[in-house]
């Protein structure tokens, strides 16, 4: 069975170009369930463009654009008409940034936890009623939501 999650650029960035050796094993990690297809990850379109953005700033722009189209193919790219009213909503309700907004938005439609490895992104998005996780600090938290809920509830 597998659990539906969003997640944001931070995770994305640390893995292809991470300077932290923390946040690059807790990307690691993440991704190698999205992989295995033990979690489904979705993202708005923005994750696509902020991984390119910065990732662009570290590496080659071949090895960039090599990264995102490798997140195109296993993360479900959303389209932002399917949440903008919630993500709006988000924006207004906790003045978050507005790229957090999109991701907190996102994970209200699907009603999936948000994950990232940015404090302030898993703030908001508590703020604002979604289930978040700061993995860097919330990975064994993150652990124990996947193996209660793949095992109790069979979510899909």
């Amino acid at each position: 069975m597998v659990r539906r999650v969003v997640v944001d650029a931070s995770l994305s960035v640390d893995l292809f170009v991470g300077r932290d050796p923390v946040r690059v094993r807790v990307a690691e990690f993440f991704f190698k369930l999205v992989q295995d297809g033990v979690i489904r990850a979705y993202a708005p379109r923005l994750f696509l463009v902020e991984t390119a953005g910065v990732t662009v700033r570290f590496i080659p722009r071949s090895l960039a654009e090599e990264a995102v189209g490798k997140l195109a193919r296993l993360v479900t790219i959303v389209p932002d008409d399917a949440f903008y009213r919630e993500a709006e909503e988000a924006a207004l309700s906790t003045g978050s940034r507005g790229a957090d907004a999109y991701y907190i938005g996102l994970a209200r439609v699907l009603n999936a936890p948000l994950v990232t490895n940015d404090k302030t992104q898993a703030t908001n998005a508590k703020r604002a009623g979604v289930k978040a996780f700061y993995l860097i600090e919330e990975v064994e938290d993150f652990r124990e939501f996947l193996r209660t809920t793949i095992f109790n509830r069979g979510d899909h």
